[in-house]
């Protein structure tokens, strides 16, 4: 009797036990963060407002390193593949980006949901139904607040398909982020209004998107991808046209070699002043805590300054 007596308390603990491993397994589940890997800045920022403290966001493009060089290793497939959500901009910026989410499918069947934040077709890019090529797209919708909206409405979407319960939390930090990108873009337009020139020169023509809204226009000294840089007859006319606008600055990007904004601001005796394309922060801006709300604001400073506007 006693044998049986205590076999049944055993058995009872062992019920007891895994019973109690089951709902520690179950709510450790319903306790998991979504995971979302990001390739630029801009979504980084995003996805961390929207998402808040219901995800893990990891950016594959670091503080510091050229986005336009940016080729993923295999353990940024890997990431991919571990993650609930990838998120991009668009083939024009990474090329890589839809070999590298298809490379990452696993093989339970588990599949990452994959998000293109940007549609050129739709964002002033129009082809008339004509093939084009994605790298002569200008993806840097980013730089105009209202566009970043509509990446952040995707982004809210493909949140809310991974993780319909957090809709409600994910809704409401993404309204609160859309009054602060309207308020962005109002001041943007004060600081760039009644100003006395309509042209800047920038290191590299990423700012297109930014350039049709406030109205200027933008001349460089590379091309859409900064590796390409201009040759001697194009650098010739660039300085031509500072001399005929009577330009001061020279706007260069934190990231790229300034070797060319340097040496046309020796020959014309300009300035430089920095103007971010956010694709990327440094590292001393991310260890720092620098926003994307922060670097727009200063960008906005330094087109006041290059075209002398007087608000």
């Amino acid at each position: 009797m006693p044998t049986r007596i205590t076999s049944i308390v055993l058995l009872l603990v062992l019920t007891a036990l895994v019973v109690s491993a089951c709902k520690s397994d179950l709510d450790s589940k319903q306790g998991d963060k979504v995971t979302v890997i990001t390739t630029t800045y801009p979504l980084t920022f995003i996805t961390e407002r929207i998402g808040g403290s219901r995800t893990t966001v990891n950016q594959l493009v670091k503080p510091g390193v050229e986005a336009h060089d940016f080729e993923p290793a295999p353990s940024d497939v890997r990431a991919i593949s571990n993650s609930d959500l990838f998120i991009y901009n668009h083939p024009a910026f990474e090329s890589w980006a839809l070999n590298a989410a298809t490379a990452s499918n696993n093989d339970d069947g588990a599949s990452t949901v994959t998000v293109q934040t940007i549609n050129l077709e739709m964002a002033g890019e129009d082809h008339g139904g004509q093939a084009h090529d994605d790298s002569v797209l200008d993806a840097h919708v980013w730089l105009n607040p209202l566009e970043a909206t509509e990446q952040a409405e995707r982004i809210l979407s493909a949140l809310i398909e991974v993780d319909p319960e957090g809709s409600q939390t994910y809704t409401r930090n993404a309204d609160a982020l859309a009054i602060e990108f309207r308020a962005l873009d109002e001041l943007i337009a004060k600081r760039v209004s009644n100003c006395e020139l309509d042209s800047v020169v920038v290191s590299h023509l990423a700012f297109g998107h930014m350039a049709e809204k406030y109205g200027f226009a933008q001349i460089g000294l590379a091309g859409l991808s900064p590796e390409f840089e201009s040759g001697p007859s194009q650098l010739a006319k660039v300085i031509e046209r500072i001399g005929e606008l009577g330009i001061k600055h020279i706007l260069q990007e934190p990231i790229v070699s300034d070797r060319l904004a340097t040496t046309v601001s020796a020959e014309t005796g300009t300035e430089l002043l920095t103007l971010h394309p956010l694709e990327v922060r440094t590292k001393d801006e991310a260890s720092e805590g620098v926003t994307y709300i922060d670097i727009m604001k200063s960008n906005a400073e330094a087109l006041g300054t290059a075209m002398n506007c007087a608000s």
